[in-house]
């Protein structure tokens, strides 16, 4: 028995039937009888700005600072990172001067930072929940340490070392 008529058609048959790519290459249907399905969008896409940065952050160890790394502020920072048994490799040093408007979450997007020292930013800035100076602040998998900047600690002994106390235990 041959039919087209729609209602007899739903009758004779109550399955689903479903065409695939397959079926239409076997039968050598022309491909302009093929509709392709739309892509369905389940989330809006969010583009983070791509960060220009010092290190590789194989340890997840975020480091901002809000000026551009002098010579002598890298090297009293790779003299730290090694008293903690790191080196640039571990860790990602952005500097946060040469970025408009980035918040927490940008960054996070880009290096999932496990570990974050602000050198002369307060979290505020980035949205972040305030944060005592040099002291390590836990949030969910992330721990924080808002410190002076290079420009405040080199040459001054005292806050050198409140940075120090808390950073190696960071």
């Amino acid at each position: 028995m041959i039919t087209e008529h729609a209602a007899a058609l739903r009758i004779l048959m109550n399955e689903d039937l479903y065409l695939i790519l397959h079926d239409l290459v076997e039968e050598k249907m022309p491909a302009e009888q093929f509709v392709a399905a739309e892509p369905i969008i389940t989330e809006e896409t969010i583009k983070h700005p791509e960060f220009i940065f010092v290190g590789k952050n194989q340890k997840n160890f975020l480091i901002l600072t809000n000026e551009a790394l002098k010579e002598n502020h890298l090297k009293a920072l790779e003299s730290t990172l090694s008293r903690k048994q790191l080196s640039l490799d571990d860790v990602a040093i952005v500097d946060y001067s040469a970025y408009n408007d980035i918040i927490f979450e940008d960054l996070n997007a880009s290096f999932m930072p496990q570990k974050l020292v602000l050198f002369g930013l307060e979290p505020n800035i980035l949205l972040l929940p305030e944060t005592p100076l040099n002291e390590v602040s836990s949030q969910p998998d992330l721990q924080i340490l808002y410190t002076y900047s290079f420009s405040e600690m080199l040459g001054n002994k005292e806050k050198t070392k409140a940075f120090w106390e808390p950073m190696k235990n960071l």
